[in-house]
């Protein structure tokens, strides 16, 4: 009986919380205690009614009802509340949801497997949003067996779902086809599609990637050319300087865009020019 009661007290300041966290001129020290005490409690009598909570804060549109209410289900219901709060992240509500990404990465790869129950497949459903979360998520629990998945929704139709597969194609690192999919992915119609791409082969630096990273020096769009050259420069000098490379990055810095001459100066101080060694080069 006085377990019953513990939990229908908890029950109501969990209400009471949720009231107060939808009033802007809600206490914010009074939400907090309550916060800290349901976070103590980890009662998971109160998972439902946590989990019902927190998918109305987000069709609200209550980024900091989202914060509160996921800290609270994480702490309470462990690896088993992924999915729920899998399906609270992806939902843009302009927040940058630092605090709930870090806790879903946690739980993956504190639980791997259980993780990847979830997000295989929410990460080739319907729901938009959601995909891009759970490929997003996949990068931190990588499986060769992803790739095939990975290759398909590098074709998708939404942007966002094609820049997470470039981040989590990352996470394979240098797989031949992970790497041959990333420089398909220099080819997206997306320029931020294309920079994620460039950004990820520069970390990469596999010297067969080169010639294709150098192609887009020629891009339309002056911040894909200028990732050409932050790309380019995260690779190791040559002994002498790849002839190919030096070309690319006299150009760049000759570019019509501020932007795209600065980052290939800064490439440059980090390779030696043509013609010198690495002896006569700048550290």
């Amino acid at each position: 009986m006085e377990d019953q009661r513990a939990a229908g007290n908890l029950t109501r300041r969990l209400d009471e919380l949720a009231v107060g966290l939808a009033d802007p001129d809600g206490d914010l020290d009074d939400l907090a205690e309550i916060e800290e005490e349901l976070v103590a409690a980890r009662r998971r009598e109160l998972i439902p009614f946590v989990e019902a909570r927190l998918a109305a804060a987000v069709e609200a549109g209550n980024w900091y009802a989202r914060h509160v209410l996921a800290r609270i289900l994480a702490e309470t219901a462990g690896h088993t509340s992924l999915a729920a709060l899998l399906r609270a992240y992806s939902r843009d509500l302009g927040d940058d949801q630092d605090s709930l990404s870090t806790r879903l990465h946690v739980l993956a790869q504190e639980h791997p497997a259980a993780a990847r129950e979830v997000l295989l497949p929410c990460a080739v459903g319907s729901d938009e949003d959601l995909r891009r979360a759970a490929i997003w998520l996949l990068g931190f629990v990588p499986e060769p067996a992803d790739l095939d998945l990975l290759a398909h929704a590098a074709q998708d139709a939404d942007e966002g779902v094609r820049s997470a597969v470039v981040g989590t194609l990352g996470s394979h690192k240098t797989e031949p086809t992970a790497v041959d999919l990333l420089l398909n992915l220099l080819d997206d119609p997306s320029p931020q599609v294309r920079i994620s791409a460039l950004s990820s082969l520069g970390f990469l630096r596999q010297p067969r990637t080169l010639r294709k990273i150098r192609l887009l020096a020629h891009d339309d769009n002056p911040r894909v050319r200028a990732w050409v050259a932050i790309a380019l420069g995260r690779f190791p000098a040559r002994e002498p300087a790849d002839p190919a490379t030096s070309s690319v990055l006299d150009q760049l810095a000759a570019d019509a865009d501020p932007y795209v001459r600065d980052q290939a100066a800064e490439a440059r101080q980090r390779k030696p020019l043509r013609g010198m060694t690495s002896d006569s080069a700048s550290p």
